[in-house]
């Protein structure tokens, strides 16, 4: 496996981000202290739902409100929770979740249609003898992006059909 440098990664960190803003997904986070009776019933003592971006700066009321609660019910085994979550959509944003993946795959293919751009603009001007139309190496590469979006628009339905069930 070839090692990747870090601008590559960057690149994705961006691209991900960007395909994030673009399907105007709103992420919220849904911050649960809970602790559990001895016949394994859920007894919520605080929860929180707020945008992420606000957790991520104020993470210390959230840690104050759980010693608190700690010191509160010292026999009880107090733990926090946390679940990401699309505001607009209600679907879950964790690794792997369909809303995560779709994004990663718009940024994938956007990734690969700029390579594919940069690719035969160097080759029209550094190579004389360079025939789109007969480059193997770019017909390979055509055909992996098109089964890339065609995989992103499988995945584009499956979050329509998840978001409908949801609503219902």
């Amino acid at each position: 496996m070839a090692q990747e440098n870090m601008g590559n990664w960057m690149e994705y960190a961006r691209e991900y981000a960007k395909s994030q803003r673009e399907m105007g997904i709103e992420k919220w986070v849904c911050i649960t202290i809970e602790y559990r009776t001895m016949e394994r019933e859920r007894v919520i003592l605080f929860r929180y739902d707020l945008p992420r971006d606000i957790y991520e700066r104020r993470q210390w009321v959230v840690r104050w409100r759980h010693a608190r609660l700690l010191c509160q019910y010292p026999k009880e085994n107090v733990q926090t929770y946390f679940s990401y979550y699309d505001r607009r959509t209600g679907l879950g944003m964790d690794f792997g979740s369909a809303l995560s993946r779709l994004s990663a795959a718009k940024a994938q293919i956007t990734i690969a249609v700029r390579k594919e751009q940069e690719y035969v603009e160097y080759q029209r001007q550094n190579n004389l003898f360079f025939n789109e139309n007969d480059d193997e190496q770019l017909a390979k590469f055509r055909r992996k992006l098109q089964t890339k979006i065609e995989k992103y628009a499988e995945l584009e339905r499956e979050v329509v059909l998840s978001v409908q069930k949801a609503r219902l």
